[in-house]
């Protein structure tokens, strides 16, 4: 192992160099800052030891200019055990362990070991993430590949941490935007082809287990994405067979279309032909299910229904003996969308990490594993999906549009409605991707990748306020990739 050892005091520890050397570490030295950045631009190290108290220039300046120069390599700063706003400084520009003095070698071995063993890990994860790129580059641009796409980036994001995290995000980021082109120019045809979609998800994989006398709960936790039900799975009892297909959402990925969807078995055109109205809201989906379940050659089937909008609604649910029942987790939803209204509920979660843990938490403590195994264990075979996944809103698409638009942060109906700044889609064609037409609303904009609809009016007003905030309706990949999950023994 190479390290780089920078103090300015440096001829003062021979006694230690010796020692190291004789640990089997080779160790160069330099005296200051400048010849410190001279040597790192000619050699690399696996680890560099900086001392924070140097002439000329404080060692956090120079922490940050090394890992410009050599972002990967870990840095141990050399201080005082009193300098405690240093050493949080040093956290916050991503030191990787300190020294503190006076100075042991043994403190300096430990170090490298644990730096070399991180490396190790680095390396490992460098061709990991390589091998992903290539499978990704690999994948066809077709229906079956995007969601394979979308598999592989949000659960190799979810995986990993710091920098290689940062480095998926912005993969993502431009995958999105491909994606959206895609599905610009390719939904209608999707939805005329019978892929998987909302609109019949449950006619192909729930009610088959119906007709066959079989018994079935079926879970629906409203706004959750395929990466936070990735890891939920590993929540549940080893001794369960899990089986999941992937599919997508229709669009707009919104609650009034896509849940309405999902129950009616029907896209919102013909939901809105033989229910007009019945878009606006949640409030008739027992009933689109019995007319679905009635096509489905299942008329009569008697079924439980229920929203459960609390943490106790879901720990005190009691099963009961009808052959189907259905399951609406709503307060997922509910608290993302609270936590940004609320101050007292943002410090729950600032970024779409802690947000994703956030969602598995709520699910974790409601004990929906539990409940899972339960109806396992009673012969129901349960199936869990989501009416859409979301996204954190970055930046602003600024559009234009009078009073005939409709409200939503990843999308609008109106007539009027113009994009003038940044990403979004403006859909015309509304019957070829099976949407009504109402009228005034003739005209659909979608909002892509991670921006979020603000009026020409005043959009940093509007920008402040929403900026960080949880939605859907949109085009993209987190938004749309939903897994149909199959538990049974």
């Amino acid at each position: 192992m190479k390290i780089l050892w920078v103090d300015d005091e440096i001829d003062q520890f021979k006694s230690h160099l010796l020692f190291l050397e004789s640990e089997g570490l080779s160790v160069k030295t330099a005296s200051s800052a400048p010849e410190a950045l001279e040597v790192l631009a000619r050699e690399s190290f696996n680890l560099i030891l900086l001392d924070y108290r140097m002439p000329g220039v404080d060692g956090l300046t120079l922490l940050r200019e090394v890992k410009r120069m050599a972002p990967h390599v870990p840095v141990a700063m050399v201080t005082m055990m009193s300098d405690k706003e240093i050493m949080e400084g040093a956290v916050a520009a991503e030191a990787f362990d300190f020294v503190i003095k006076p100075i042991q070698p043994s403190q300096i071995v430990v170090i490298a070991k644990k730096a070399s063993s991180e490396e190790v890990k680095r390396r490992k994860l460098g061709r990991e993430l390589s091998d992903i790129y290539k499978t990704l580059s690999s994948l066809p641009e077709t229906y079956q590949g995007w969601l394979a796409k979308a598999r592989l980036l949000l659960e190799t994001r979810m995986r990993i941490a710091g920098e290689d995290r940062d480095a998926v995000e912005e993969v993502l980021s431009s995958a999105n935007e491909e994606f959206a082109r895609w599905i610009t120019r390719n939904y209608p045809r999707l939805l005329s082809e019978g892929h998987n979609f909302s609109h019949n998800i449950l006619e192909r994989h729930m009610f088959p287990v119906l007709r066959e006398g079989g018994k079935a709960v079926f879970f629906l936790v409203d706004c959750f994405r395929l990466d936070q039900f990735a890891s939920f799975l590993t929540t549940l009892s080893s001794d369960l067979r899990i089986q999941t297909t992937d599919y997508m959402c229709i669009l707009p990925s919104a609650t009034g279309f896509s849940r309405n969807a999902i129950f009616a078995g029907q896209l919102p055109k013909e939901i809105h032909a033989d229910h007009p109205g019945w878009l606006d809201d949640n409030q008739n989906e027992q009933s689109l299910l019995a007319e679905n379940l009635a096509r489905g050659g299942l008329a009569g089937l008697d079924f439980a229904y229920r929203k459960l909008n609390t943490f106790e609604d879901l720990k005190r649910l009691s099963l009961s003996d009808k052959r189907l029942q259905i399951y609406i987790i709503n307060f997922v939803d509910l608290m993302l969308h609270l936590r940004h209204e609320l101050d007292v509920l943002k410090a729950l979660g600032e970024s779409v990490d802690s947000l994703l843990h956030w969602g598995e938490f709520l699910l974790r403590e409601s004990e929906l594993a539990f409940r899972v195994k339960a109806a396992v264990d009673r012969d129901f075979t349960v199936f869990i999906t989501s009416d859409h996944g979301w996204v954190m809103a970055e930046r602003p698409s600024v559009i234009h549009g009078g009073g005939d638009l409709t409200p939503g942060l990843r999308y609008k109906f109106g007539d009027s409605v113009r994009l003038v700044q940044n990403s979004g889609v403006i859909i015309k064609e509304l019957a070829d991707w099976g949407l009504p037409g109402i009228p005034g609303a003739h005209r659909l904009l979608l909002a892509t990748n991670y921006s979020f609809l603000v009026y020409s009016t005043d959009p940093r007003k509007y920008e402040r306020h929403y900026r960080g905030g949880v939605f859907h309706g949109g085009i993209s990949l987190e938004e749309m990739a939903l897994p149909f999950i199959r538990v049974e023994k």
